[in-house]
C-alpha cells in the first residue's frame, strides 16, 4: 500500500471515468493511459463497472480503483474485482474498515477542517477535498497545508488544466480530475484521441515540476 501511495504522489493525477456505457468507459480509460495517466478511477454509473475494473486491473499500464463508493459491500465487490484503491466523497467508517481489512488504499472526502482532521485520525490514506471549486480552490488547500502540513490532500471538483498547477504548487498529494480531462461531448463523438491529447497536457505539467531548475 505504501508503494501505491508513493505512485499516486509521483503521478499527481487520478482520472475519474464516469461514461455510462461500458465500452465507452473502457475506451476512455485506455485513451487516458495512452496519454500517460496511469491511475484511473471507475465509478458506479459505468455499466458493469466490476467487470471493467477486472479487465483494467490486468492492463500493465493502468492502476485501477473504484470511486464514489457508498457502502462497504459495494467497496468489497470492487476490491474483489481488482480495485487497488477505493474513493468516497465523504467519510464512511464501514468503507474505511473494508479497505483496511483488505489492504487497499482509501481516499475519503472532507470539506471542513474538522472533517479533514477526523479523516486523518481515522487513518484515511488520502483526504479528498470536495467540492474544491466551491471551497476556495487552491488558496483553501494552501491554508490547510500551512496549518496541518501532515495532511495528504487531493482536491476533487472543478480541477482543470488552467488551475491544475495552482493546486500542485500548494503541495497537494494528487488531484482527482473528471470533466477537466474527459468532456462528455468528446465521449459521445468517440474522439478518443482528444482524451489522449488532453491527458498528455496534464502529464506534461507534472513532468515540468520534476525538471531541475
Amino acid at each position: 500500500m505504501e508503494e501505491l501511495s508513493k505512485l499516486i504522489e509521483d503521478q499527481k493525477i487520478i482520472a475519474v471515468v464516469r461514461a455510462s456505457d461500458h465500452g465507452d468507459a473502457d475506451a476512455v480509460a485506455k485513451a487516458l493511459a495512452s496519454g500517460g495517466i496511469k491511475i484511473i478511477e471507475i465509478t458506479p454509473n459505468v455499466a458493469q463497472y466490476s467487470k471493467l475494473i477486472e479487465l483494467l486491473s490486468k492492463e500493465k499500464d493502468i492502476l485501477v480503483g473504484f470511486g464514489s463508493a457508498t457502502d462497504g459491500e459495494q467497496a468489497y465487490r470492487a476490491i474483489n474485482s481488482g480495485a487497488r484503491f477505493v474513493s468516497t466523497l465523504y467519510l464512511d467508517k464501514n468503507i474505511l474498515t473494508v479497505c483496511k481489512n483488505n489492504g487497499v488504499l482509501v481516499l475519503q472526502g472532507a470539506s471542513t477542517v474538522s472533517e479533514a482532521i477526523e479523516a486523518y485520525n481515522f487513518g484515511v490514506d488520502l483526504i479528498k477535498i470536495f467540492p474544491a471549486h466551491f471551497l476556495g480552490q487552491a488558496p483553501y488547500l494552501k491554508c490547510l497545508k500551512r496549518s496541518f502540513p501532515f495532511l495528504k490532500l487531493a482536491p476533487s471538483g472543478g480541477v482543470t488544466l488552467e488551475n491544475f498547477m495552482d493546486y500542485l504548487k500548494v503541495g497537494v498529494s494528487a488531484c482527482v480530475i473528471g470533466r477537466g480531462l474527459i468532456d462528455t461531448g468528446v465521449i459521445r463523438a468517440h474522439q478518443w484521441n482528444e482524451i489522449t491529447e488532453r491527458a498528455k497536457q496534464f502529464v506534461q505539467r507534472v513532468e515540468s515540476l520534476k525538471v531541475p531548475r
